[in-house]
């Protein structure tokens, strides 16, 4: 089967179903972009051949006679343009002419390259050390009278101790530092899709169709507090962190658990992400 792609009236192809179906995954191809091959009545939406997913699964019958064309304004109920040239002006749309995916714009692609794993660990990791650095100063103001503590009864009263050994002016300090940090750490999610971690690798968190900054919804309810939730229920919380690893790594999407329950991916950022 060959299979021919289109986006922004520029043809791309043909491609088979396996590589059609590997740059889904990767998320070379959008489920907006048009497709076509032989069995076809017109160009249509990835999307909408694939039923909303990132994997195309032809049936039906196979004609070789190639569709009209189909412009993009046509498929969004647009008047479109009594042109028949495609956006150079030098060729037509032409089937039988295809253009290698290679030679549209870098824009395209930039969107939905994918994260690596070790950029992900790592934006995970210094997020954590930033959340710990905001209890140094809480850290640093206890006193340690062991004697006394080891004599206090109860796991509790000596948690207590500790807690009222350290100065109150460390306390506050560690409270707005943790407050300041959560505050800036939900501005970067809500507008740039990002946390202070991913910022430094240069990863974001978008849409898993739009491939468009993540709603709110996505990444604080679905990834941030249900996730979170599940990681620190007893026993079973470990686990699940360690079954998100390994289902992001597994898999040539690279998503893990919470991505599948908020319907996101994490990508290499780049501006045309933050446009609406």
């Amino acid at each position: 089967m060959q299979i021919y792609l289109a986006r922004n009236q520029v043809q791309a192809g043909p491609y088979t179903l396996t590589e059609l179906n590997n740059m889904l995954a990767t998320g070379q191809v959008d489920l907006s972009d048009l497709m076509w091959h032989a069995g076809m009545e017109q160009w249509q939406q990835v999307g909408e051949m694939t039923q909303g997913k990132n994997h195309y699964n032809p049936n039906g019958s196979i004609s070789s006679v190639p569709p009209k064309r189909v412009s993009v304004a046509e498929l969004y109920g647009k008047k479109e343009s009594h042109s028949t040239t495609s956006p150079s002006g030098n060729k037509p749309f032409n089937i039988n002419k295809p253009v290698s995916l290679k030679k549209q714009t870098a824009s395209m692609a930039a969107p939905t390259q994918l994260a690596s794993i070790s950029s992900r660990v790592f934006a995970v990791l210094l997020d954590a050390l930033l959340f710990l650095a905001c209890y140094l100063p809480f850290l640093s103001g206890l006193n340690y009278d062991f004697a006394k503590i080891t004599a206090t009864n109860g796991d509790m009263e000596k948690m207590t101790q500790l807690a009222q050994s350290v100065p109150e002016h460390l306390s506050s300090m560690t409270s707005i530092m943790f407050l300041a940090l959560f505050a800036i750490q939900l501005i970067l999610l809500l507008r740039r899709g990002q946390t202070i971690g991913k910022l430094v690798n240069g990863i974001r968190i978008v849409d898993e169709q739009s491939k468009k900054l993540a709603s709110a919804t996505q990444v604080i309810l679905m990834r941030s507090v249900i996730t979170s939730a599940l990681y620190i229920l007893p026993m079973v919380g470990p686990i699940i962190l360690l079954a998100d690893f390994v289902v992001m790594t597994i898999n040539k999407e690279r998503r893990s658990i919470h991505d599948r329950i908020a319907k996101t991916r994490v990508v290499k950022a780049d501006p045309k992400q933050l446009e609406k």
